[in-house]
């Protein structure tokens, strides 16, 4: 688990591999409560296919404290939905009232 304060700017590298070159695609990393609520989200980044692994940078301002956030990410090929993943760690956010954030 990550620990992160509200309002903080953060920044993850995706090592996303789309084939073949010249694809017009958009990755979106998110965070969620619930698996379904996009509590905060980088927003739909577009790039083009290269045809290899490439670092695609996605920011997100984190969300309200007191909780506990789950990552996703999202890809998209012209449009279409082609793979939705979930990250390894969750991300915490604590309160001065809720430091610790123990779920």
């Amino acid at each position: 688990m990550k620990v992160f304060t509200a309002g903080a700017v953060k920044t993850a590298i995706a090592r996303i591999d789309v084939d073949p070159a010249g694809l017009p695609c958009t990755a979106e990393l998110w965070l969620s409560r619930d698996g379904v609520t996009k509590h905060a989200t980088s927003g739909q980044v577009n790039f083009t296919s290269t045809g290899a692994q490439e670092d695609i940078s996605l920011s997100v301002t984190m969300p309200a404290g007191g909780y506990l956030y789950s990552v996703y990410l999202d890809i998209y090929i012209a449009g279409g939905l082609v793979g939705a993943y979930q990250g390894t760690d969750d991300i915490a956010i604590p309160t001065a009232s809720n430091p610790e954030v123990v779920w």
